[in-house]
């Protein structure tokens, strides 16, 4: 039986240079989507867990939709060098603004001309509950209301 190895590293997504090139057959990751979400205040429990301080930990905020691309861009540039051939990408976003932005077409947008082939987009769409509404998000009127899940080959 091989014995499961694995790391931890913090820090951006677009430059990781203790990843070895071609070392990696998954990535599963969900970007901030643009300014949105305060991640350092709503990760303070997952970063406890593993002996990270959330306020120090790097985190790309845009407001920008086209500044947020070009880091997406960067992201899949430094995924093109990890990933192995024919390995996979779960990339998960969601729709912003008010459904006005999608920030699956973004991604998309951001992979091409990169070795990378589309496999397909989850839309998980999302029925509130009271847990959602005590927070102040109503029933598919505020937040993000759905999750799209980018699914990329590396070709």
């Amino acid at each position: 039986m091989r014995q499961a190895t694995h790391s931890l590293f913090a820090g951006g997504a677009d430059s990781t240079p203790d990843i070895p090139s071609e070392s990696v057959n998954l990535v599963v990751t969900s970007p901030p989507f643009l300014d949105v979400v305060q991640y350092a205040a709503d990760n303070w429990l997952r970063c406890w867990f593993v002996g990270l301080e959330a306020k120090k930990v790097p985190i790309a905020m845009y407001r920008d939709p086209s500044n947020w691309m070009a880091f997406i861009c960067r992201v899949f540039s430094e995924l093109a060098r990890v990933v192995r051939r024919g390995g996979h990408v779960a990339f998960e976003v969601g729709e912003v603004r008010n459904g006005t932005i999608e920030l699956e077409r973004l991604v998309l947008e951001a992979a091409r001309g990169l070795p990378f082939e589309a496999l397909g987009v989850l839309v998980n769409v999302q029925e509130f509950t009271k847990t959602a509404n005590c927070w102040g998000v109503n029933n598919n009127s505020k937040g993000t209301n759905t999750n799209r899940v980018v699914i990329m080959r590396r070709i």
